[in-house]
């Protein structure tokens, strides 16, 4: 009989309990995420595929004189009072927007590229 067909003899008289914790062991052995492992190929395409759709989009300064021009796009894209929004652009960089598709990200970096702020997309 060889090693391997001992090994499957051996492991066959595990108790559930006692399979559960060599799993354990062997996870952490062997630095493996079973449960990633086990959810498949696809959820794995799928999560990866959702990361790279979504994007944050970071006010990282503006124009001295176009500040005010850049708070008024802020206060659009998040509907903030005017003392938030002046709050929100003086304390650059922040995020205006997380979670978002690549085209929508764009298209509100050219609109306050266009009015002098500063845009960051990642």
């Amino acid at each position: 009989m060889s090693d391997i067909d001992n090994l499957v003899e051996q492991l066959g008289k595990l108790t559930v309990i006692e399979a559960g914790e060599l799993s354990k062991k062997l996870e952490k052995a062997w630095n493996l995420d079973l449960a990633a492992l086990t959810a498949g190929p696809a959820q794995a395409v799928e999560t990866a595929a959702e990361e790279d759709t979504l994007f944050d989009v970071i006010l990282t300064g503006f124009a001295d004189d176009k500040k005010i021009a850049v708070l008024k796009k802020c206060r659009e894209y998040n509907e903030m009072g005017l003392l938030e929004a002046k709050t929100f652009v003086e304390n650059c960089p922040s995020t205006l927007k997380e979670d978002i598709a690549k085209d929508e990200a764009e298209k509100i970096r050219k609109e306050l590229e266009a009015i002098g702020g500063k845009v960051e997309i990642k």
